[in-house]
């Protein structure tokens, strides 16, 4: 009976010191889940990258994160250009920088929308329709795994028609604008024939820009070909840009007057 009782107390310490080394392990294991940020979570779901205040993520929670900012280009919205805001600054900034300030009313890049009135207007489908309508393809570039490749962005002014404007002012508005930023004024008549008859410099650059504008009809969702019936408020004139400043810096206008003109094609006099 002596050895057995014996046996029995030098067990005892060693079961108790066994219960209390793996309720310090339980405890140091909740410690270091609870300082690692697992609040219970399942392991292996996505979580959400933490923002601050300006809705930036807080990558520096996340060692070794990839965070991919997805930025939306913004709707250029005609409505809103006589109230504060982001719509009137972009457009205030973009005009600047082309030089240009009541030729048009909204700068729009190819990627684009804008919105007059209640239509909404994808700048990419207009061009693909500008495109088809003198029998051209609008071609894509495709990268090795047959994706997309983003295009280079164009510049496109818009002018929203209003009551009484025709086609020939909407143009000279634009081309004196822009030679006033060249330190050149147009008078008023500089796009009438001149005495002969014959049409001035300025004239031939008007004629031959009727080929280089696109008229988008906003009712009726279409390109249209007609430039003569330009109805208020229900259509645009949408320039190129890129396209029409690169042909005027070709010009020198000490020359403009030896300008040909054929109904199709404009010939620069070389100096």
């Amino acid at each position: 009976m002596r050895t057995y009782r014996q046996k029995r107390r030098q067990r005892i310490p060693a079961i108790t010191l066994a219960v209390a080394i793996a309720a310090a392990l339980i405890v140091v294991w909740i410690i270091m889940d609870r300082q690692s940020g697992n609040n219970g979570e399942p392991k292996g779901e996505n979580t959400e990258v933490a923002q601050d205040k300006s809705g930036v993520p807080e990558t520096d929670s996340l060692p070794g994160a990839v965070v991919k900012q997805i930025s939306k280009s913004p709707v250029i919205d005609y409505n809103e250009l006589d109230k504060e805001g982001i719509i009137k600054d972009l457009t205030a900034s973009r005009k600047k920088e082309l030089g240009v300030n009541n030729s048009v009313d909204l700068v729009v890049k190819s990627n684009e929308t804008f919105t007059v009135g209640d239509h909404t207007v994808s700048m990419e489908k207009v061009i693909e329709q500008a495109f088809a309508g003198k029998g051209k393809v609008l071609e894509k570039e495709l990268d090795e795994s047959g994706a997309q490749k983003p295009a280079a962005l164009t510049t496109y002014g818009v002018y929203v028609v209003q009551p009484g404007d025709n086609i020939w002012n909407i143009h000279f508005r634009i081309l004196k604008e822009y030679y006033s930023r060249k330190g050149i004024r147009l008078g008023e008549t500089a796009d009438e024939p001149k005495s002969s008859g014959l049409s001035s410099g300025v004239g031939k650059i008007l004629k031959f820009s009727e080929a280089m504008v696109i008229i988008y009809n906003l009712k009726e969702k279409k390109v249209t070909a007609d430039i003569n019936i330009i109805d208020p408020l229900s259509k645009v004139v949408i320039y190129n840009m890129d396209e029409i400043f690169a042909l005027l810096e070709q010009i020198d206008f000490n020359q403009v007057d030896r300008l040909r003109f054929d109904g199709s094609n404009i010939w620069i006099p070389v100096h």
